[in-house]
């Protein structure tokens, strides 16, 4: 946030600022509480807390896929619950697996975990909680101060008359504020989804569910491959060999030539000595 000289002139009459705006926009209302599931009344009592739950699921693989549509399609079908698909991917190659991130209401994503529940065996189950009053509490105050000021700067612009030089200058600080008002609204509107809603990530995977033939089968598949790279090392590594080989030989052609005139040189010295 910027704050030329019209802010100085501004607080020069600003009375001190109250803790009021905290509260406006990110409080959830008393009423909305009734009637709700043990999740929203839990959201409603913690109304700063956002919530991540994280759970792996082994299914059988050949079921991983259809697991994966009927997430997809319970999360389409809860318009009610808010939930939006936020990532997903499906791996159907040797070891078949998926992911999704979902976002919804606490009650949907009740749903969705007694859904998943049903489809294989849990493995892993957490859930993660970020407490976000402070940064609520700052964008909101931040947010009032914004306001306020736009006020007096309005204020100033109408006192400003005919002097196109101030209206210049005011006009220019008024659009800045305004930017930097709609940047938080935006912000605000993050945190206050981030705590009405939760995140639920699902893995898919079949650690004990994987068929006692699919590993002989996918070696069977991929023989034809797998004999091809190796052929293909086998005839790379032989052309690293050979020249080593060549080397090799010529030297041991070398030494042995050395050794055979050094052994030769040393028997006529001795033949000499026994002439002697």
């Amino acid at each position: 946030m910027r704050f030329p000289f019209l802010l100085s002139i501004a607080l020069l009459t600003l009375p001190g600022c109250g803790n009021h705006a905290e509260t406006s926009s990110l409080a959830v209302p008393a009423a909305a509480v009734q009637g709700q599931s043990p999740g929203e009344k839990r959201a409603a009592r913690n109304p700063s807390i956002a919530y991540e739950h994280s759970l792996h699921l082994d299914v059988h693989e050949d079921k991983i896929g259809s697991v994966y549509e009927a997430v997809q399609a319970a999360c389409r079908e809860a318009t009610a619950d808010q939930c939006v698909l936020l990532e997903s991917r499906l791996d159907t190659g040797n070891h078949a697996s998926a992911t999704l991130r979902l976002r919804a209401r606490p009650t949907g994503i009740e749903k969705l975990l007694t859904l998943l529940s049903i489809q294989g065996g849990v493995t892993h189950i957490s859930r993660t909680a970020e407490d976000l009053a402070q940064p609520m509490a700052d964008h909101s105050r931040k947010l009032a101060m914004l306001h306020d000021y736009r006020s007096r700067l309005e204020v100033l612009r109408v006192r400003a008359g005919s002097n196109i030089d101030s209206l210049i200058r005011i006009n220019k600080e008024l659009a800045q504020v305004q930017n930097d008002i709609e940047a938080l609204d935006g912000e605000i509107a993050r945190l206050r989804q981030r705590v009405e809603t939760e995140i639920l990530n699902v893995h898919l995977d079949a650690v004990h569910h994987r068929s006692f033939m699919r590993p002989l089968s996918q070696a069977l598949a991929n023989f034809t491959s797998h004999l091809s790279e190796g052929l293909s090392s086998a005839i790379t590594g032989l052309a690293y060999v050979i020249p080593w080989s060549i080397m090799l030989f010529v030297f041991a052609w070398g030494a042995g030539k050395l050794w055979g005139r050094s052994k030769r040189a040393r028997a006529r010295h001795d033949l000499g000595r026994e002439d002697r």
